[in-house]
């Protein structure tokens, strides 16, 4: 029995060392992520450093990084792209409200209603994709160097923003411009990493439809 309670007491010491060093792995992961942000790109995930710059276009954008960056991985890679890219759409749907609430381009307003009207759509399917893989076999670690590398490097992506011009037009058509590329770059990621066909498949449009936006936000930003 001595010897019993010996071998259950090293078992239950070794456990909670086990545990220990798990959560502790977890939290300096996360930790490297957020200090490799900061140090590249010179901002920290405070909403506050946006909401102060008193630009709607920029708070939108931060607002959505910070929600992307709590989201919680599950390891299942259909089910935490599908969320990562509705938290990416909501930002997209965000600034188009403040452009067109605030912004004073009629064209841009147009495409800021016209973009709005497709996110809101693309989140609905996204929704569904969840819905699906949710609970889902765990497919991918966030340490590898397959998507877990690729979801870090669209973050990192995305933590490079331009300076507010003081013009929400400019803002909104600046900003928008770099939203769709990491949205594209986060795209590849889908279509090299899912595994729901509809899920590529409704990716590949989205792709094509933000290449057009892009060319038209640019378009106007090179005329004024």
């Amino acid at each position: 029995m001595k010897i019993k309670s010996i071998l259950l007491g090293t078992a239950a010491a070794l456990l909670l060392a086990n545990c220990k060093e798990k959560t502790e792995q977890t939290t300096e992961m996360e930790t490297t992520v957020t200090d490799t942000v900061s140090s590249e790109t010179g901002h920290d995930m405070n909403h506050s450093d946006a909401v102060s710059g008193e630009s709607p276009i920029m708070a939108s954008m931060q607002k959505m990084m910070e929600k992307m960056h709590q989201l919680e991985k599950t390891g299942n890679a259909d089910y935490d792209l599908a969320a990562s890219m509705k938290e990416h759409h909501q930002g997209a749907i965000d600034m188009s409200a403040a452009e067109i609430n605030s912004g004073t381009d009629a064209k841009l307003k147009e495409m800021a209603q016209k973009m709005t009207e497709k996110q809101q759509m693309e989140i609905k399917e996204l929704e569904g994709i969840m819905s699906q893989s949710k609970g889902g076999v765990k497919n991918y670690d966030d340490k590898d160097q397959g998507l877990g590398k690729a979801m870090m490097d669209n973050m990192k992506s995305m933590m490079k923003m331009t300076e507010p011009t003081g013009s929400i037009d400019k803002d909104f058509a600046t900003i928008m411009v770099k939203h769709h590329q990491d949205g594209i770059m986060m795209g590849q990621a889908i279509l090299k990493y899912a595994k729901n066909a509809k899920f590529k498949s409704m990716t590949e449009k989205m792709i094509t439809d933000q290449n057009k936006d892009i060319k038209e936000l640019e378009s106007w930003l090179a005329a004024h």
